[in-house]
């Protein structure tokens, strides 16, 4: 019996001490990696764990937070609002701008107006509904880059086709394939 209740003490002494010594509050708080690669070590079964090694990866890969590492933008397309539209060229008109703007605005005006499912331009517009500046690199027959604004919207007349879409929307990469056969708007929100 004496020998059973030492055998217990010990195992039981063994235990306590291979246990994490970090909380899970504390793991949530902290980016560093041996705080967080200890708790995942000595609890793999927590429910939890599977978040800390994605946490655990990002800070040795990069000392970022897991989710600023994992963000990816998401794009919502939707039809394009051509009286809207019409309104925002009009303001643009009425107000000095270089003769650059101008003739942007007389191709997007032309090919408002002009209804030929046989045209081989499209208009793409492109909102940002993020803090951070855009540079929209789009690629395919021809390479565009379009400059947009925080918080602001900006479009782009391209030929017909298939085209890749890049950016980086606050750190978040964003890539997409589209096909481009018709007048789209694509909407970037920003990374959650």
């Amino acid at each position: 019996m004496k020998k059973t209740l030492y055998l217990f003490i010990f195992l039981l002494s063994v235990f306590s001490f291979a246990q994490s010594k970090y909380t899970v509050q504390q793991v949530e708080k902290s980016t560093n990696a041996q705080v967080i690669a200890n708790f995942v070590k000595y609890n793999p079964n927590h429910p939890r764990t599977p978040e800390f090694k994605r946490k655990l990866f990002a800070v040795i890969n990069n000392d970022r937070p897991a989710a600023q590492k994992a963000s990816v933008a998401k794009p919502t397309v939707t039809p394009v609002n051509k009286s809207k539209l019409k309104t925002e060229v009009k303001r643009d008109i009425a107000q000095n701008g270089s003769n650059v703007k101008h003739k942007r605005t007389a191709d997007l005006l032309n090919h408002l107006f002009n209804s030929d499912p046989n045209s081989s331009t499209a208009y793409v517009q492109i909102v940002n509904k993020s803090k951070c500046n855009l540079i929209v690199k789009i690629s395919g027959k021809k390479f565009y880059n379009l400059d947009v604004p925080a918080k602001n919207q900006n479009f782009i007349m391209v030929d017909k086709g298939n085209y890749s879409l890049t950016t980086s929307v606050c750190d978040a990469k964003y890539s997409s394939s589209k096909s481009i056969k018709k007048d789209i708007v694509i909407t970037l929100n920003a990374p959650k």
